[in-house]
Parts: C-alpha cells; structure tokens; sequence
C-alpha cells in the first residue's frame, strides 16, 4: 500500500477502519504503518483509521442499536449508577473508560447506551486516548524499520515505551477499579 500513492492510502485508513471496528488490537497495524509508510503519513493516516473506526463504531452503537440494548438492560442496577457517573463527569469517565482494561469493542459500544452522554465528549475521549498511542506506535514501527536497516535504536523511545507501559499496567486498571468501585459504594449506600 505505501507503494501505492494515493490509492494506496485510502485503501490502508478504510482498511483500518474496518479493522478497528472488527478486530479492535491496534497496535500491530500501527507499528507495521510506522515501518511501510514515512512517518510524516503513517502518523495521520493511521490516526484517521484507527480514531475513525472507533467513532463509526460508536455512532452505528448509538444512533442504530442502543434503544434495542437499553430495553434489555433497563432491569440492570450498574446502568442507572454508570449514567449518573457519564451525567456528572462525562469527559471524565468517558477517558477513563478509553483508558480502562476493557476490550475495544466495550470502549466503544459501551458508552453508546449511556443517553445522558453527549456525541462530543466520546469523540474528545476517543482522540485524547487514540493521538499519543498511534504517535508511539508509529514511531515505534518508523524505528523498527530504521534498525533493521543498521540504525541505533532511540534510548528516548524505550523510555516511553516503558512508560506508557507502567500506565497500562498500573495507573489506568487502578482508576478504572476506583471508578466501579465508587459505582458500587453508591449502590451500597442507597440500598441502606
């Protein structure tokens, strides 16, 4: 595709769309953009795949399937306390959620059956959350190819990626505890 020109362009950002909406695992894709296309395009094309995926698949959630996924769920004590949560903090929560342990399709289907969340806050939490990694991760894949080549390595890169790493391992699945844990201290305390 990077050999390709424009076509091949559009034919790499529809094709992650899709993947993003699929499959979900980002990661490899934009490393391997980092390492095909220059990284002045991989970082923007890999961008609008990756973070327009993630919106598409809100928006069909929101807008085509969440009257259905509501009336199942009406009964769900968690959906009322999750609603208040997104109705005081929506940018808030809706990061936490982008930055939370939980698979893709969660992230992005999930806050689609919250109604008080307005379109606007997910689509901040979506480029807040997608922008640094697809900028690590092509930077990532632009390195990998440039030591393949004989280059040194970036002792900058490893740093960040260690980085980033202790968030996704420690910081991000604490917060995320800490916000159910809070839903679930509000249930306790409105059952007493």
């Amino acid at each position: 595709m990077s050999q390709s020109g424009t076509k091949g362009m559009v034919a790499y950002v529809l094709s992650f769309t899709a993947w993003t909406m699929t499959v979900g695992v980002t990661t490899p894709v934009e490393t391997a953009a980092g390492m095909a296309f220059p990284l002045k395009q991989s970082i923007p094309l890999s961008a609008l795949g990756k973070i327009g995926g993630a919106f598409c698949q809100y928006v069909l959630a929101k807008y085509l399937f969440s009257d259905y996924a509501r009336e199942k769920m009406k009964d769900n004590e968690w959906m009322g306390k999750i609603d208040k949560s997104f109705k005081s903090h929506p940018f808030g929560v809706a990061l936490i959620w982008r930055f939370s342990p939980l698979p893709e399709f969660v992230k992005n289907v999930g806050p689609s059956l919250v109604k008080t969340l307005k379109t606007r806050y997910q689509l901040l939490a979506i480029l807040a959350h997608g922008l640094p990694f697809t900028i690590l991760w092509s930077f990532m894949g632009a390195e990998t190819a440039a030591v393949a080549r004989g280059g040194e390595a970036s002792v900058l890169l490893k740093r960040l990626v260690a980085i980033i790493s202790s968030v996704g391992l420690f910081v991000s699945p604490t917060l995320f505890g800490m916000w159910l844990k809070g839903l679930g201290d509000d249930t306790k305390s409105e059952s007493q």
